[in-house]
């Protein structure tokens, strides 16, 4: 008869066994889900942050799962848990905006903001968090925070021409027509060939036009009183 080995007793796996075991079921998790099997991918899943709770690509497919779940308040933990791992995590300011795009694509701004707020302060040198903060932020209405946010992310990387884009149809949306006219006429300037910062600024002159607004940004409309975007 063999004597049992208290778990205590047991060797412990080492964190590249763990990592290991992590990695393997997250990949069994991404194979799975593609071929349809969504409930093994889920397991994988668990299986991945039993074997690594740290496990930064595990913790941003199983938040997002909990959303499509509709376990809202499991998801945002998770997500919000991103943001409590070591800074020299593998990937993390890159996941960290991953699960920022996810949340915009489900349109919960809110969270998406929430999430961006903490992470800006976390890092506050990735303009790709910075121009998250500034999506979320304007489509939740607050459009003082978005401008402040993606001129900051400009500031950051002022060569990228998709943040100059990016801000200038922040400041459209702000009503800040001048200054939006400027910017993505800065944004067609950098690269003629994208055609939404074409279209942008084709909405933004429209508006212009529309008001009557000059070059030094008077409008002859807001005389007769204020007038909102159609």
């Amino acid at each position: 008869m063999k004597r049992k080995v208290p778990e205590s007793s047991r060797p412990q796996a080492t964190r590249g066994e763990c990592q290991f075991y992590a990695e393997a079921e997250y990949a069994d998790s991404i194979v799975r889900d593609a071929m349809g099997d969504r409930a093994g991918s889920i397991a994988a899943l668990k299986r991945a942050l039993e074997a690594m709770p740290t496990y930064a690509p595990a913790i941003f497919s199983m938040g997002s799962v909990e959303y499509q779940l509709g376990r809202i308040a499991e998801g945002r933990e998770l997500l919000q848990s991103l943001l409590s791992l070591p800074k020299n995590t593998t990937d993390i300011r890159q996941i960290i905006d991953e699960a920022g795009t996810f949340l915009t694509q489900i349109e919960a701004y809110e969270d998406g903001m929430a999430l961006y707020r903490a992470a800006v302060k976390r890092y506050p040198d990735v303009a790709a968090l910075w121009d998250g903060l500034g999506y979320c932020a304007g489509h939740a209405g607050f459009d003082e925070e978005a401008v402040a946010a993606n001129q900051r992310a400009m500031e950051l990387e002022p060569k990228n021409q998709e943040l100059v884009n990016d801000l200038g149809w922040t400041l459209f949306r702000a009503g800040r027509l001048v200054q939006a006219r400027e910017t993505l006429e800065r944004a067609v300037s950098m690269d003629p060939t994208d055609e939404l910062a074409a279209e942008n600024l084709r909405l933004c002159m429209r508006e212009i036009n529309r008001r009557k607004i000059g070059k030094a940004g008077n409008s002859q409309a807001a005389r007769r009183g204020p007038r909102t975007l159609g």
